[in-house]
């Protein structure tokens, strides 16, 4: 008799602790269904349409950036952490990329370059720094990081009349990942992604490829979307940098030299995409922006003007001397005694 009872003891906890686990894909796969429903049953005429504000308006900011993938981002950082009469830097994300020094690694690697720009610039301890999600695997379920919590809790503080502005200079991951885990947050941020995609044929960049999933989630997804979508001629000769850049504090000699790390990086044709996101951030009126209807975006990344998924507002073209220019006066401004 006792040994039946423990038969039917042992039966009963296998039993429940098989249905307990068994239970966990439902969950997962009904949150994952309910947020397919979610997105393709939004109204998009509700989709919020950003407007750049007035130059003279401090916005507060969440910097998401591959740091480490090559040169741009540093000197884009740089540009951000002097402009303090516009930016109210809420935090960094580092973010994943793509590329033969990074794909595993690229996060971690991408964390601590920035924890190096800031301590070089004399930002050490100033700012907090998180550690950004790996890609999306699937269309509708975010890919978990501290960085991406991140995201969230700020959005979450933040309100629609004064939203965070997510500035991403890298891969959509986290961008997409915030939304996804919390739709709550599109009426509280604005989500700025540097796409330089080949506008209006295809979805097309370095950016995208790294994350297919989360960057045809901006686009699909009912998030108020600022498209940076130019930078190309952004270049800057050796001897331009030489001049406006090494002399000016540690972080000058550190942009400048970096670029001796690569031969491609040392090239008069080699772009600074980055360094224009910032840039039309901190004096909109050197850019050129667009309302435009947001297109869906196929499979193979060619976009598709249906009239389906609200508005979107687009920079398609940045004054490259001004953009340039407003990094060069800081850094002067901020380290010409140590020149």
């Amino acid at each position: 008799m006792k040994y039946k009872s423990m038969n039917w003891r042992i039966l009963f906890f296998i039993s429940s602790i098989a249905i307990l686990f068994s239970s966990f894909p439902v969950f997962a796969q009904n949150d994952y269904s309910s947020m397919e429903r979610h997105i393709k049953n939004f109204d998009f005429n509700k989709r919020i349409l950003p407007s750049m504000p007035d130059k003279d308006k401090k916005i507060r900011v969440i910097i998401d950036t591959d740091a480490k993938n090559e040169i741009d981002d540093q000197w884009a950082i740089t540009l951000a952490l002097l402009s303090s009469e516009r930016f109210e830097i809420e935090g960094f994300v580092a973010s994943n990329y793509d590329h033969s020094h990074g794909g595993p690694s690229g996060i971690e690697k991408s964390f601590q370059e920035i924890e190096l720009v800031l301590k070089i610039a004399g930002f050490e301890n100033t700012y907090q720094v998180y550690k950004g999600s790996h890609p999306m695997r699937y269309k509708y379920e975010p890919s978990e990081s501290e960085g991406v919590d991140f995201i969230i809790k700020k959005a979450m503080e933040s309100s629609k009349a004064d939203p965070v502005w997510v500035v991403a200079l890298g891969s959509a991951t986290n961008l997409a990942s915030a939304y996804l885990k919390n739709p709550q947050i599109k009426d509280r941020v604005v989500f700025f992604w540097h796409g330089r995609t080949k506008w209006p044929e295809k979805c097309w960049n370095f950016n995208v490829f790294g994350d297919r999933l989360a960057a045809i989630t901006l686009f699909h997804a009912p998030i108020p979307l600022v498209l940076f979508d130019t930078g190309t001629y952004l270049t800057c000769t050796m001897e331009e940098s030489e001049e406006n850049i090494k002399p000016y504090g540690e972080i000058g000699k550190y942009l400048h030299e970096y670029r001796f790390k690569n031969p491609w990086y040392m090239q008069s044709d080699k772009g600074f995409f980055d360094l224009g996101d910032i840039a039309a951030l901190v004096n909109p009126e050197i850019a050129y922006w667009q309302e435009v209807s947001c297109p869906e975006v196929s499979p193979d990344l060619s976009y598709n003007f249906k009239g389906t998924k609200g508005k979107i507002l687009r920079c398609y073209h940045i004054d490259r001397d001004k953009t340039f220019q407003l990094l060069y006066d800081k850094l002067r401004r901020n380290y010409s005694s140590e020149k």
